[in-house]
């Protein structure tokens, strides 16, 4: 499995298949870059880059809340693309890697040809958020010494190959509590991107909701995707979707990506 280290010090892992023009995803807060697998096999014509950020998957994962801000997970997407020689990437993510996608945008426009932003959890969101994940960062503290001891056993379950959603799944179950408790109080301690702040973000952007959400709030999705200079909305039927189902919206961001990369190539001075 490839691994590489981050400046910081820090293991990470990747998975990366297929050729052609790089795109990068992020997952999930706890989740892992296997939620996907399923999509990454339908798209054609690409260099599909997955990241465990740091806290997540296989990548090591310490419990300093400290290690864990926006602009520690935006590093890790810039130190995976030093390590494989990408100038620029379309970079992509759901929920958490959505919000990272937004910020490390902001500190690093070079070196991004465009954004696929899924579910990001924004301004009508953030109380909800708050309260889910202080309340989660409690219980997952309380039970440490159990979950702590069982999260290897868990991490060994097997599971079947045509079901990357289950391997997900078990990461997620299997995570160590301290390395998770940690990952949530230090994106709590820090503040997201201001929204005047978005409309730096000139690069073409697909910008994906879904109803019935509280933690990913429709309109906060549809309000980025008016507040972008250069985005457009696609619709969710729920965050499952993509994950499960993915054809429908790959049609969509197929021909994004293809126009992103055709915009970048246009764009740049003939040698």
């Amino acid at each position: 499995m490839p691994y590489f280290d981050h400046p910081d010090g820090l293991r990470l892992h990747y998975v990366e298949r297929g050729g052609g023009p790089p795109l990068i995803l992020l997952h999930g807060l706890l989740w892992s870059s296997r939620m996907f697998v399923r999509l990454r096999r339908r798209l054609d014509g690409h260099r599909v880059i997955l990241l465990d950020m740091r806290g997540h998957g296989l990548s090591e994962r310490p419990d300093d809340a400290s290690l864990y801000t926006w602009a520690g997970f935006g590093s890790d997407v810039v130190a995976v693309m030093d390590h494989l020689g990408l100038e620029k990437a379309v970079v992509g993510g759901l929920s958490l890697g959505a919000n990272v996608t937004l910020s490390t945008a902001l500190d690093h426009p070079a070196r991004f040809a465009g954004l696929v932003v899924e579910m990001p959890v924004l301004w009508r969101a953030r109380g909800f958020a708050e309260r889910l994940f202080t309340g989660l960062a409690g219980v997952l503290h309380a039970g440490g010494p159990v979950l702590r001891a069982s999260s290897p056993l868990v991490r060994r379950m097997p599971v079947p190959r045509s079901l990357p959603e289950a391997a997900a799944f078990r990461d997620v179950l299997g995570l160590d509590p301290l390395s998770a408790v940690a990952v949530i109080r230090g994106l709590l301690s820090d503040e997201l991107p201001d929204e005047a702040d978005l409309s730096r973000l000139t690069m073409p952007a697909l910008v994906i909701g879904h109803r019935r959400d509280p933690l990913h709030v429709l309109a906060d999705a549809r309000h980025l995707a008016d507040r972008l200079p250069d985005a457009r909305f696609v619709s969710a039927s729920s965050i499952l979707e993509y994950r499960v189902h993915p054809e429908r919206l790959v049609s969509h961001l197929q021909p994004f990506l293809d126009e992103v990369w055709e915009r970048d190539r246009t764009a740049k001075p003939a040698s």
